[in-house]
């Protein structure tokens, strides 16, 4: 049965990334374990958009049954900055949540089919895939996550298109420290800092 999340003391937002490792690993659970941490209502809501984004992005997918967990699944210039035993050894009370364009908000150790959609990129019919999560209810889905967890710091390192799928999210929350970082001018060149800042939290569970 797969385990819900431990309480979180620290919880790290980052986006997805467009370069993926394919194939699958054997992993103990096919079930979402942020999902399952989740309060029913939202619970429900997030399976639900799952389901019309996988049915929307088919053709992106490839074998949804040959899954991996998520911080091995994606392979972007920031995640190779965040070393595999960081992940594996991270400090008590720390996990990370990935905006993603197929899954909306995976964590970390959720399993990640392979496929080839993001936030940043539209996608027929449904426009660009920031704006449908966001107008579809993500930002409350987050919230209630956090609500429900209060753990007692958020850090966002996202970029712009994912920082807009979960847009508002903080409004409705209160008594959580909200630190977002931003690399100002950097651009893309910025992937390898995010990647050590999360490297450094996993860690030591501090900024």
């Amino acid at each position: 049965m797969a385990q819900i999340m431990p309480r979180l003391e620290t919880i790290v937002l980052i986006p997805e990334s467009t370069r993926k490792q394919k194939g699958a690993v054997t992993i103990p659970a096919a079930a979402s374990p942020f999902e399952l941490a989740l309060p029913p209502e939202s619970a429900r809501r997030l399976r639900s958009l799952r389901q019309e984004m996988r049915e929307t992005a088919a053709d992106t997918v490839v074998d949804p049954e040959k899954v991996m967990p998520a911080y091995l699944r994606y392979q972007g210039n920031m995640y190779r900055h965040i070393p595999q035993e960081a992940w594996e050894s991270r400090a008590a009370g720390v996990d990370v949540l990935i905006v993603s364009g197929l899954y909306g908000l995976v964590g970390s150790r959720d399993p990640v089919a392979y496929y080839e959609c993001s936030m940043a990129e539209p996608l027929p019919p449904l426009g660009k895939l920031n704006r449908w999560w966001h107008d579809h209810g993500l930002p409350e889905i987050l919230a209630a996550f956090l609500g429900r967890e209060r753990p007692r710091l958020v850090v966002d390192l996202l970029s712009l298109e994912y920082r807009e799928a979960v847009a508002g999210y903080s409004e409705a929350l209160s008594g959580l420290e909200l630190k977002t970082i931003d690399f100002p001018g950097m651009g893309r060149a910025s992937q390898p800092r995010r990647g050590e800042k999360v490297a450094e939290i996993l860690r030591t569970g501090k900024l």
